[in-house]
C-alpha cells in the first residue's frame, strides 16, 4: 500500500528540509490518492546506508563460505540501518575465494534485510609488505587466469577489487576491470607516489580504507595517501570509528576532499553485534580491545573493526559534520562511485531505502524497497 511519512526532517538534494515522503511500489513517489500515513514529527530520515566494505557482522562472515552466513549478515545489517552492502572477501587461497563468491551469488535475491549490491574482493593482488590481516598464502601478483576465475565465479556481481598498483601486470587487470565495470581501489599497497600516479593513469581511482595498509604521507614521499589527498580524480574509503583513523583527521579528510569524494565504510568483522558464542574473525579468536577486535590474549595484534554504519553516522555528526554531509558519505557517494543509480537518494523513482531516526539519532526503523524491515513506525 502507498505510504506517506508526514512532516519529517529529511536529507533531500544535499539539504536538510522538512517535508512529506511518499513511498509507492518500493520506490519514492508523488502525493495523490489513498495512502497509509506515518507521523514523522520529531524524526529524521536519511537515505539507507550503503556499506561497500564489510567482512562480517552478527556472528556471520564472508569467510564462512555459506549462503546462510551471507543472509544472516543481511538481516543483522538492517538493524544498523544498512540497506545495501558489498560482502567483502579476504585475500585467501583461490579455493576459499571461490567458495565465498559462490555463497554470495547463491544468497543474492534471498535477502530478508540489506540487499547484496555487489561483491568486493580485497585482493588477492596486493603487496607482500602490506598484508595486514589477510592470508599471505593467498597473495598473488596480478594474474589474468586467476582474475578470470574470480570473474566467472562472481557471475557478474564483482563490483570492487582492491589492488596494489606497484605490482607487475596491474595494467592488464585494470583493463579487464574497466571492461567488466569493476571499480579498482588502491589498497594493501606499498606504492610510491609515482607508482600511485601511474595507477591512476590505469584507471585506479578509489582507495581502500585510507591511511590503513598503505604507504603514508611524508613531505618528500607523499605515497598512496598523498596521491589520494592531492588529486581530485581520486576518491577514498575511510573507516569512521575514530580508532583506525583519528576522528579529527576523518573530519578533515571529508571537509578537504569533499563529501562527493569520500565513502565511509565499516570494514566490520564477523563478531560485530554478535550476542553470544565464541568470537572469531577469519579463523582467529578475538576479543574487544579499545573499540577494536584484537587477537584474544594478544591485545597488540589488531584484527579489525567493530564499527556499524549507524555508529559511523552518529560519530560523524558528533565530530562536527553536518547531517547532510554524514548522509552523503554513508549513502549518496558510495551509490555514485559504484554506479548504483537506483538508490542512495530520497528522490522520486529511486528505491525507497530509508533510515528513520529520532532526535537522539537512535534508529526508529529501517525501510528497504518501501518495506519496514526492522523497528516500527508507531
Amino acid at each position: 500500500m502507498k505510504k506517506i511519512i508526514r512532516n519529517i526532517e529529511a536529507v533531500i538534494a544535499d539539504r536538510l528540509t522538512r517535508t512529506d515522503i511518499v513511498i509507492e511500489d518500493g520506490v519514492f513517489g508523488y502525493e495523490g490518492g489513498k495512502a497509509e500515513e506515518i507521523d514523522g514529527s520529531n524524526l529524521l530520515a536519511v537515505p539507507g546506508f550503503i556499506d561497500t566494505h564489510i567482512h562480517g557482522i552478527g556472528g556471520s562472515g564472508t569467510e564462512d563460505g555459506t549462503e546462510e552466513a551471507i543472509l544472516n549478515m543481511s538481516s543483522a545489517l538492517a538493524k544498523a540501518g544498512v540497506t545495501s552492502f558489498f560482502p567483502t572477501i579476504y585475500t585467501d587461497t583461490m579455493e576459499r575465494i571461490t567458495m565465498d563468491e559462490r555463497a554470495i551469488v547463491s544468497a543474492a535475491g534471498k535477502e530478508k534485510g540489506a540487499s547484496i549490491a555487489g561483491i568486493h574482493i580485497e585482493g588477492p593482488f596486493i603487496s607482500p609488505n602490506r598484508i595486514g590481516a589477510q592470508n599471505p598464502a593467498g597473495r598473488l601478483d596480478p594474474d589474468e587466469a586467476a582474475f578470470s576465475t574470480m570473474l566467472e565465479n562472481g557471475k557478474g556481481m564483482v563490483k570492487a577489487m582492491t589492488i596494489a598498483p606497484e605490482l607487475p601486470g596491474v595494467d592488464k587487470i585494470a583493463k579487464l576491470c574497466s571492461e567488466n565495470g569493476i571499480v579498482l581501489l588502491m589498497g594493501h599497497t606499498d606504492a610510491s607516489y609515482e607508482e600511485a600516479l601511474n595507477g591512476m593513469k590505469m584507471g585506479i581511482r578509489h582507495t581502500t580504507h585510507l591511511f590503513n595498509a598503505m604507504s603514508g604521507f611524508q613531505h618528500r614521499k607523499p605515497g598512496v595517501v598523498g596521491c589520494a589527498l592531492m588529486n581530485n580524480a581520486m576518491s577514498a574509503e575511510i573507516i569512521a570509528d575514530g580508532k583506525h583513523v583519528r576522528s579529527d583527521i576523518v573530519r578533515f579528510i571529508i571537509e578537504t576532499k569533499g563529501p562527493d569524494k569520500v565513502t565511509v565504510i565499516t570494514d566490520s568483522l564477523r563478531p560485530t553485534m554478535q550476542e553470544e558464542g565464541k568470537k572469531t574473525a577469519n579463523g582467529v579468536e578475538v576479543e574487544m580491545g579499545d573499540g577494536l577486535w584484537v587477537t584474544k590474549g594478544r591485545p597488540e595484534l589488531i584484527q579489525g573493526s567493530a564499527l556499524t554504519m549507524h555508529k559511523a553516522f552518529v560519530n560523524l555528526v558528533q565530530w562536527g559534520l553536518p547531517i547532510e554531509t554524514a548522509s552523503a558519505v554513508t549513502a549518496t557517494t558510495p551509490a555514485k562511485i559504484y554506479s548504483l543509480s537506483d538508490r542512495g537518494e530520497i528522490m522520486p523513482g529511486k528505491r525507497a531505502d530509508l533510515v528513520v531516526m529520532d532526535r537522539n539519532l537512535s534508529i526508529k526503523f529501517t525501510m528497504i524497497n518501501g518495506e519496514i524491515i526492522c523497528g516500527t513506525a508507531n
